[in-house]
């Protein structure tokens, strides 16, 4: 049978089209309420409904986990594989976006619209070869269960509801990453800290989730720095202005797993700051977060030659008349490095009279890269793209495998690629899709023949 000619004579139409669907939902989380008919909001609840619908009305068998999460299943047998794959997207809130990020916009063989990439294009890849193979008559040696989560952004208490009700599959593979594999996974480790206010600085605003650097910040104060504000934004060549006696800095916003290719907006104001007066919370960010992506200032930079350098995120200040807050991510290369930072972010908040609290950590994710799972994922890659010299990797990302014990991530970026995720403008290239629902085709079916 030519893939090729069957998927863009029957089925490449109807991808398109369920994406575009998909992508209409604005599935960004609105407000966890834990027990409610929509518990991560309107947006979540419709989107996975309307996917779980739309597969009932294919043939699939359909479970729906109390709209935290749910699956489409392929196949009857006792053994499972799991494709883990998210309905949920982050903001677009302070992005620029030269479309509606909810309309799927193509232009130069892009698709672009919030999800395209994470994670709305891997589930229809996903869902429609496994159309195709129920089509052709396939019988698969294992069930294939699709699970689709609403809450992977911001923590994946979605999955950790539908596994107390679901048992969990012998192997899966989350298409939420890279290709050509992934099979090691860094540690995750949120933070806060808190304080109740600051001599300078009465309020400040800056993002919005821990997974993303912030692109914009504003701030206002008790003295008057407007002139050396545009004198800072012109010497640091940084976007800004001054808008009702506000302070604003417009940076880049970069996925927390590498937040070096950001522009902190908010590590940005507070050195402003910092020059410019003797704020004690602009001085404490500017010693030992500003222009730091790895822990160095503070003193918890780490490195494994697996899992490479661990990363550190300033991701999030809050202030206002009543408190206020600092949120910090880091990806870690060894579990130790939970340890590590606990003490290091304890000294110097005692030393400031602030406060440190830890929001969640967990450890690595490793799988063996020559398992059976990880070596036939990256053979069906290899025979559809004859590319031999990329192989699997270790990431800082976190995706839902890194919560299972034989489970690796698998696409959707292609090497060479830019990582759009959680950015403005997110993409993907209409051929880069065509090719993962090639691959993962092959992918299938050479795990369950």
């Amino acid at each position: 049978m030519n893939f090729k000619e069957l998927y863009f004579n029957k089925y490449r139409d109807e991808a398109l089209d369920l994406l575009k669907k998909l992508v209409s939902y604005k599935s960004v989380l609105d407000e966890y309420k834990e027990g409610d008919e929509m518990p991560f909001g309107k947006g979540a609840y419709d989107c996975l409904n309307f996917i779980l619908n739309y597969a009932k009305k294919d043939g699939f068998k359909i479970y729906n986990s109390s709209n935290y999460a749910g699956h489409i299943e392929f196949g009857d047998n006792n053994t499972t594989l799991g494709i883990l794959a998210h309905l949920d997207v982050v903001p677009v809130d302070g992005q620029v976006w030269e479309s509606d990020p909810f309309t799927l916009s193509i232009r130069d063989n892009k698709m672009y619209g919030r999800g395209v990439a994470d994670d709305k294009g891997p589930v229809v890849a996903s869902y429609i070869v496994l159309k195709m193979l129920k089509d052709l008559g396939f019988k698969p040696n294992k069930k294939i269960r699709l699970i689709l989560g609403c809450d992977e952004e911001s923590g994946s208490r979605c999955i950790e509801h539908y596994f107390k009700e679901m048992p969990v599959p012998d192997m899966s593979f989350s298409p939420d990453a890279d290709f050509p594999g992934i099979f090691g996974e860094k540690g995750n480790m949120s933070y806060d800290i808190l304080f109740d206010s600051d001599n300078v600085i009465t309020s400040f605003d800056s993002g919005s989730r821990y997974n993303i650097v912030p692109a914009n910040a504003y701030a206002t104060l008790n003295i008057d720095l407007k002139e050396e504000f545009i004198k800072y934004l012109k010497d640091m060549n940084l976007d800004g202005e001054i808008k009702d006696n506000k302070y604003y800095v417009y940076g880049k916003s970069a996925h927390a797993m590498c937040p070096s290719k950001g522009i902190n907006a908010a590590t940005k104001l507070m050195d402003f700051i910092a020059k410019y007066s003797d704020s004690k919370l602009a001085k404490f960010v500017n010693k030992y977060f500003s222009d730091d992506t790895e822990g160095k200032k503070i003193g918890y930079n780490d490195y494994d030659p697996l899992m490479l350098d661990l990363t550190s995120n300033f991701a999030l200040v809050k202030l206002d008349s009543k408190n206020g807050k600092i949120g910090v991510n880091c990806r870690l290369p060894k579990d130790s490095d939970i340890n590590l930072i606990k003490d290091k972010v304890s000294k110097i908040t005692k030393e400031y009279g602030y406060q440190f609290n830890v929001l969640h950590s967990v450890g690595i994710h490793y799988v063996d890269p020559n398992s059976f799972l990880m070596s036939t994922l990256y053979n069906s890659y290899k025979k559809i793209t004859n590319d031999t010299i990329n192989k699997p990797q270790t990431i800082g990302g976190g995706t839902y495998a890194h919560e299972f014990k034989d489970a690796v991530a698998f696409g959707p970026l292609f090497p060479g690629r830019e990582d759009v995720c959680h950015i403005a403008n997110e993409y993907m290239y209409i051929e880069d899709f065509d090719k993962m629902c090639e691959i993962y085709f092959d992918a299938l079916y050479e795990l369950t023949k």
